[in-house]
């Protein structure tokens, strides 16, 4: 069967390279918004359990206490002086509130955990508009700018569990580009001198960012009907680039030990997926599995 594979693609290789150019520019532009639907916490409780429905009647009855959103305040002056809490309060009224629910201060509650022991520095908690983590989170993205927007001399900080999940998503996002552009370099020149060429050295890292992007392809399909946590990315990168290269490696190999035996490239394609492309399969459905 493998043998067969390998014939038949090499009789079809331009449509075989077409179709697979198209598959990484849809996996490239629509499996990479997996980053913007993916869980960093909360959503994998289980539905019917008696935690999930004590949870649903505590806030049922009681109204959701969450932190959302946590804005910390600072100033030269102290919270006593009549232009910070003005500062505050101006700023927090001026959010929309169809995006924000509720807001406590220390002006509000009186508390004095609201406030530092040198009365500089001080706390707001929003919580935000919104019936899941979803629409929080696109709450919190349509006012994060305006939090910090004090005046008065006052500057802010933001904290809370939707503003670090969504620092979270970035630096995720980011992390991984990274990580991929300083391992890419460092990997071609390893398997340059391997190889002995660029060409035979380029396909095992091609093959890993298929790979890579057809995995999150995958993961956004995922979010559709279950939650995914960001942590899957990190997963998808090291096992797809290190697995593409491993296998790579066995292909390449192998298809130029049958070039060098003097068999046609065509032949050289059935015998390498015949012996190493059988490893290959059966390897990658078990670590699928």
């Amino acid at each position: 069967m493998f043998d067969r594979w390998g014939r038949w693609v090499h009789l079809r290789r331009r449509w075989v390279l077409a179709a697979a150019g198209a598959v990484l520019v849809f996996a490239g532009v629509w499996g990479t918004g997996v980053f913007g639907a993916l869980s960093t916490s909360g959503g994998f409780d289980t539905p019917g359990s008696e935690s999930a429905k004590a949870a649903h009647i505590a806030e049922r009855d009681l109204g959701r206490d969450e932190a959302d959103v946590v804005v910390l305040y600072q100033g030269r002056t102290t919270v006593d002086d009549p232009a910070y809490r003005t500062s505050v309060e101006r700023a927090l009224a001026a959010l929309p509130p169809d995006k924000v629910a509720a807001t406590s201060t220390y002006w509000s509650t009186g508390a004095p955990q609201f406030v530092s022991q040198d009365r500089r520095s001080t706390y707001a908690v929003l919580r935000l508009a919104g019936a899941d983590e979803g629409a929080r989170s696109d709450s919190y993205e349509a006012i994060r700018d305006d939090l910090t927007d004090v005046g008065g001399g006052l500057t802010a900080k933001v904290g809370g569990s939707v503003a670090t999940e969504a620092a979270i998503n970035e630096r995720v996002s980011s992390d991984i580009g990274r990580a991929e552009g300083m391992a890419m370099p460092v990997l071609l020149v390893l398997l340059v001198l391997i190889f002995g060429g660029l060409v035979s050295a380029s396909l095992p890292l091609m093959i890993g960012g298929i790979a890579i992007l057809g995995s999150f392809t995958a993961l956004h399909a995922l979010t559709y009907v279950t939650d995914v946590s960001i942590f899957a990315v990190n997963i998808t990168t090291f096992l797809g680039l290190g697995l593409a290269i491993d296998y790579g490696l066995f292909m390449v190999s192998r298809f130029r030990e049958e070039i060098g035996r003097g068999r046609s490239v065509e032949d050289a394609l059935a015998a390498t997926m015949a012996t190493a492309g059988r490893t290959v399969a059966v390897s990658g459905v078990t670590v699928a599995v």
